[in-house]
């Protein structure tokens, strides 16, 4: 564990559960794998627990919402990427070996198929978005469009293991130190500490915190909203969950990826690697999602966020910022796109 700053944890006081944490989830759905059940994670609610999920994410500084999407969704999603990314990179999701032609960036976030059906099927999940028209009180939302992340399974090719973004915010503490964005990510794939996935450090959202982390690093008064911290955190914790709940976290939560321990590879195969690559799924494979109420963003910006529709562009994760945010990835996919592919429901969104 790199080193910490005393200040920013004074700041967070002890590590003391809220009054949300002590009360039982009404909803116990699909085990957590390899992390043990899902009762162990207290910072999962159900979607209906509107006030427990709240508090929690407004304390905290995020939370996990259990099964914002169905089984049948979450396998449509996982169906729908799957095409777009054969389509794009040339690879077969039955055939591993084709894998290594996958130009795929170290930290696994992926901008060529930022506005095809997978993304924005699972952005235009209803439990998706009703977990954000709880949060925002209103129903006229847009949605971000930013990169989706895949990592391929380390353990079986070690050329294949991401190395994730430090420890960093997404919102600059002094240029805008009020809440501004919730951010989102549906993983259709499980969570472990065996994959990987979302780390999070509580409580680093409050005004003490940011008070205490501009005290202590000065210099991101001159940076963008991208704010890498480059140091490990005592208190950062991985968000474990099940393919298609709803992990949420204030913009102004210091988090990061989390590559896992990796799975372990039999040897007594005749061919272990051609026997592990049979059996291959990828190792994380999740969407970004965040929404905001339409009457944030300015005709500009949703006229640049049509545009960039049509031209399969990346943006970031404030949908009423347009994508003009430091740390926005952007995408050579030359693929053009007509809103005749999108539902309504999906349109409603753009």
């Amino acid at each position: 564990m790199g080193p910490c700053h005393s200040g920013l944890f004074a700041a967070m006081g002890a590590s003391t559960p809220s009054s949300a944490l002590d009360l039982d989830p009404v909803v116990r759905v699909r085990p957590l794998g390899d992390a043990g059940p899902v009762e162990t994670a207290s910072y999962r609610f159900a979607l209906a627990e509107v006030q427990l999920w709240r508090r929690h994410l407004e304390e905290e500084g995020y939370v996990v919402l259990a099964g914002a999407l169905t089984l049948e969704e979450v396998q449509r999603g996982k169906d729908l990427l799957w095409s777009d990314l054969e389509s794009v990179h040339h690879i077969s999701r039955d055939h591993p070996e084709t894998w290594n032609k996958w130009r795929l960036s170290i930290t696994g976030l992926d901008t060529s198929v930022v506005q095809d059906a997978g993304a924005w099927f699972v952005r235009s999940c209803p439990g998706v978005k009703k977990a954000f028209e709880e949060f925002w009180g209103s129903s006229d939302l847009i949605v971000s469009m930013d990169a989706q992340i895949f990592w391929r399974p380390w353990w079986i090719r070690s050329a294949w293991k991401p190395q994730t973004e430090p420890l960093h915010l997404d919102q600059n503490p002094f240029h805008k130190p009020n809440l501004e964005t919730i951010q989102g990510m549906v993983p259709l794939l499980p969570v472990t500490k065996t994959t990987g996935g979302l780390q999070v450090v509580p409580r680093t959202h409050t005004a003490s915190a940011k008070d205490a982390l501009k005290e202590e690093r000065p210099h991101l008064a001159y940076r963008g909203d991208w704010c890498p911290l480059m140091t490990a955190h005592q208190d950062s914790i991985l968000l474990l969950a099940s393919p298609g709940d709803l992990l949420l976290w204030d913009s102004r939560t210091i988090h990061g990826g989390l590559v896992g321990s990796g799975r372990a590879v039999a040897a007594s195969a005749a061919c272990p690697a051609a026997a592990a690559e049979a059996e291959a799924e990828l190792a994380r494979m999740a969407v970004t999602v965040a929404m905001v109420p339409r009457s944030r963003a300015s005709e500009e910006v949703l006229r640049k966020r049509l545009e960039g529709f049509q031209k399969g562009l990346c943006f970031n994760h404030s949908p009423h910022e347009a994508g003009t945010s430091t740390g926005t990835l952007s995408s050579s996919h030359a693929k053009r796109h007509d809103f005749e592919q999108l539902t309504p429901e999906q349109r409603a969104l753009l």
